[in-house]
């Protein structure tokens, strides 16, 4: 009788484990669903990289400040805007505090766009271009 018994349960390990193998991408498939609900990925970052936040920020800011000769008014004020925009979305990327949104235009806008652009540098963002990069 034992040898009965030991000769299903070694049929039914080795059936077990032929199964296994033969099954077990769906398997795998089963775990990272298990895994996902259990534990649902990161989402998606809402803005772009800091990194290239910064690189946005330092080429619209080069036309701010300069803006070449002959260009009208009312792209010189869409540069400002975009500016202040990317200065918003990096001081939320960086939890810096943001009162330059909603502002309107004038000098406390202007003195608002400094202090933040003071607190973005404090905070470790480079605004300026560095030297190996001025063409």
């Amino acid at each position: 009788m034992t040898g009965l018994v030991t000769l299903t349960l070694g049929t039914l390990v080795l059936v077990a484990a032929l199964g296994l193998v033969l099954h077990l991408g769906e398997l795998g498939r089963l775990v990272r669903r298990v895994r996902d609900r259990i534990s649902p990925p990161p989402p998606a970052p809402s803005t772009p990289a800091i990194e290239d936040l910064a690189a946005h920020l330092r080429r619209v800011r080069r036309e701010v400040l300069a803006p070449a000769p002959g260009t009208p008014m009312a792209r010189r004020r869409g540069t400002l805007a975009a500016y202040d925009d990317l200065l918003a979305l990096a001081a939320r990327a960086l939890g810096t505090p943001d009162l330059l949104t909603g502002m309107r235009e004038g000098a406390d806008r202007d003195a608002e766009r400094l202090r933040l652009e003071h607190l973005l540098r404090g905070a470790g963002l480079v605004l300026d271009q560095p030297r190996s990069d001025r063409r």
